[in-house]
């Protein structure tokens, strides 16, 4: 089931603006690395193969979705795509997104 998260009253911009300060503050865990096209958030993995999730922000009203859009996850990295989503949901929850 893919990855959602809810930001009431906040457009795409300021949520991505709040999501990019979290993340600086957090940081990345060694095993990934985090960067943005336009309004989607790319995680890829690259040791031990090669994985991706691609989450983006989607506008709804006076709230702004963030919805996995994308999925590529390798064969070694199956075991671990927890921890990937622990981290995502982690980031989110103290950026205060309400899962969906």
């Amino acid at each position: 089931m893919p990855m959602c998260w809810t930001f009431r009253n906040l457009n795409a911009d300021q949520a991505k603006s709040i999501l990019e300060k979290e993340l600086q503050a957090t940081g990345v865990p060694s095993f990934a690395s985090v960067s943005w096209e336009q309004n989607t958030m790319l995680v890829k993995i690259d040791k031990g193969g090669k994985s991706e999730f691609k989450i983006t922000l989607q506008n709804q009203g006076t709230d702004t979705k963030f919805v996995e859009t994308k999925r590529d996850v390798a064969l070694f990295h199956k075991p671990f795509v927890g921890k990937v989503e622990s981290f995502v949901d982690q980031i989110l929850n103290k950026a205060g997104a309400a899962k969906a």
